[in-house]
């Protein structure tokens, strides 16, 4: 054989090869698609499902969760010592000097104190509304107690109060 014929065969050989690669690069594009098919089409299933089961369950969130803070033993909250004037009777002003603690449960003492400005305000208002004989002795001591929780109580809102204590009371 010439030279002339081996690069003809070589030619041929050669197409015939592209020929075989060409086909089996077509059987391996077709396969690709099926897989990328395949792959695409769970992909969906999945979202799908997942958007299924979201709105079988109506989309509805769980009820928040309530954290119940327990209140805890008692505290005892001193306000500033207080001294005023009393409404006049007679010729002669006469003045009180008042030291109140209220008690109060653990929890709700920084909320008693945050008001602590506002319950000594009306106290003091209350307070310089009354005369000596309103506050005298037991039975005044008692009036007295009660308009201050009732003023605590009044302030405070749903906040139990436990009770309103003297530690000291000077009448003068």
């Amino acid at each position: 054989m010439s030279d002339e014929e081996d690069e003809v065969d070589d030619e041929k050989g050669g197409e015939e090869a592209e020929e075989s690669e060409g086909s089996e690069k077509a059987e391996d594009g077709g396969g690709s698609k099926k897989k990328l098919f395949i792959i695409i089409g769970v992909v969906v299933l999945l979202l799908g499902g997942g958007a299924g089961a979201f709105l079988m369950m109506g989309g509805e969130e769980a009820p928040p969760e309530v954290v119940v803070i327990p209140p805890g033993p008692p505290v005892y909250h001193e306000f500033p010592q207080m001294v005023l004037d009393l409404k006049k009777s007679g010729k002669r002003a006469n003045y009180i000097k008042l030291k109140v603690v209220v008690e109060i449960v653990t929890r709700d003492l920084p909320l008693l104190q945050a008001k602590e400005l506002k319950i000594t305000d009306k106290i003091q208002s209350y307070l310089r509304s009354q005369t000596r004989a309103d506050v005298a002795g037991g039975e005044g001591t008692e009036r007295m107690r009660d308009g201050i929780t009732h003023i605590v109580k009044e302030v405070m809102g749903d906040v139990k109060t436990e009770g309103v204590l003297f530690r000291e009371i000077l009448l003068q």
